[in-house]
């Protein structure tokens, strides 16, 4: 089962146009989509992996824990939660993968000035550099690709972070 599944099986939960709805079944299906989302877009709640508030993966699969137990005591969208803590394990790979790429990407660059001096630009790092690696790596797997680009730019960022640190 996919993200888009996911999000059809809880459609229901969120038409407000039903009488029948049970607000508890509404909030439930919310906690979902927007759990769904994040995954969907690389720890991002506005859908950008490369922006600075992406979530940790360590954090949010803790959450997806806890969330899949807890939905299960209490007989709400289990499945669902299930579903998307099944999900999550390739997800932190690509993560720890972006990592990994930007590593091989900064050994690349230190072979030219001219790159390197490039490379400390997050805009250029995310068009000629994290985007394309993490597509190249996961192709047609947008998710897989998000959360790759995000790992990538958490390494990029402590880079940055350490030269500017360094004299």
């Amino acid at each position: 089962m996919n993200v888009t599944t996911i999000m059809e099986r809880i459609e229901r939960h969120l038409d407000l146009r039903r009488s029948d709805l049970d607000p508890e079944d509404f909030a439930a299906a919310l906690a979902v989509q927007h759990l769904t989302l994040l995954l969907v877009h690389g720890g991002s709640a506005y859908g950008r992996p490369d922006a600075e508030d992406s979530l940790d993966p360590l954090l949010l699969g803790n959450f997806l824990d806890r969330a899949a137990v807890t939905s299960q005591s209490v007989g709400r969208l289990a499945q669902e939660w299930h579903i998307l803590q099944g999900l999550f394990p390739r997800l932190k790979s690509a993560w720890e993968e972006g990592q990994v790429l930007f590593q091989e990407d900064l050994r690349r660059t230190k072979r030219s000035q001219e790159l390197q001096e490039y490379f400390s630009m997050i805009d250029f790092v995310v068009d000629c550099f994290a985007f394309p690696t993490a597509k190249k790596a996961y192709p047609g797997d947008a998710p897989a690709q998000a959360w790759a680009l995000n790992g990538y730019l958490v390494a990029w960022r402590k880079w940055r972070d350490d030269e500017d640190a360094s004299p």
